[in-house]
């Protein structure tokens, strides 16, 4: 049974995602509504996140970026679900990438490179930039327990050529598939386990527990790391910038490449603080207290 009703949400959003642009967007003025309005779904979450990051704002400012922030939620939902049947050509013609050019150069220097992103504006769309550059492009990303999900979730993100691993395995991945001129696609401001916990930076005017994999791997495999900004221009419609941070990760400091990574993820949000998922309990692990 529970396969059964797998397959029927897949096929509602297959369906889904055959409809126009136009219409997606106004069910997800529905979606807003309900979502906000009627379930307050982790309204107290996104509040709190947001009163602990920015106490120089009042409380009206601090609800208007919540609100904001809904909107953007429920439009990356649906744009999520387009991705089902997105085609080459519509990618192309919504999102434009600034400066392909900087991952060139890094291929024409034999040099592969760790892509760096936040969950900021739409963060789903960092799977196209194999339509831009040369490297092959791989990506680490969380397994979903239902299988027959996660295996439509992975064709979906793999259509435009990226090839996904599941995060458990990516020392394994990465460490034994060296050769070639590669980009690996890493999102590193979520939360880790508090088992896994080795670093804490103050982000966003807080004790910070953060990722540190992204780092490692970059000075054991010498790659290149480059951050990608996703911009909305308008509502469907993207820009991708791409920023090197380090060509020679090998000579940084130790905590240099993340204390780079979250200084601008940070500098981004401030600019536009809607943009971020704020829905994540994202410090729901406090500095110094035993779990």
């Amino acid at each position: 049974m529970r396969n059964i009703g797998t397959y029927i949400l897949l096929g509602f959003i297959y369906l889904t995602s055959l409809l126009p642009h136009w219409i997606l967007y106004a069910i997800s003025d529905f979606n807003f509504f309900i979502i906000y309005h009627l379930i307050g779904y982790r309204k107290k979450v996104v509040y709190e996140n947001l009163k602990n990051s920015f106490p120089e704002k009042s409380h009206e400012e601090l609800k208007s970026i919540e609100k904001k922030f809904f909107r953007h939620l429920t439009d990356v939902i649906m744009e999520t679900v387009k991705e089902f049947t997105l085609s080459e050509k519509q990618a192309k013609k919504r999102f434009k990438f600034i400066n392909p050019e900087v991952f060139q150069q890094h291929y024409d220097n034999g040099k592969s490179v760790m892509m760096t992103m936040g969950h900021y504006n739409n963060w789903e769309y960092g799977v196209t930039t194999q339509l831009w550059v040369p490297q092959e492009c791989w990506a680490v990303y969380g397994k979903i327990e239902n299988p027959i999900f996660d295996k439509y979730l992975v064709r979906t993100r793999e259509k435009f050529g990226f090839t996904l691993f599941p995060m458990e395995a990516t020392y394994d991945v990465m460490l034994n598939h060296k050769q070639g001129n590669k980009l690996y696609m890493f999102m590193a401001d979520q939360s880790p386990h508090h088992a896994k916990i080795k670093y804490w930076i103050p982000f966003l005017n807080q004790e910070t527990p953060v990722h540190v994999g992204a780092e490692k791997l970059s000075k054991m495999m010498d790659l290149a790391v480059v951050f990608i900004d996703i911009q909305r221009v308008k509502r469907g419609y993207y820009e991708i910038t791409a920023h090197t941070l380090f060509d020679n990760p090998k000579d940084t400091a130790e905590h240099e490449i993340t204390d780079k990574y979250f200084e601008i993820l940070e500098k981004l949000i401030r600019k536009k603080p809607e943009n971020w998922l704020w829905s994540h309990k994202r410090w729901k692990y406090k500095k110094g207290v035993k779990y």
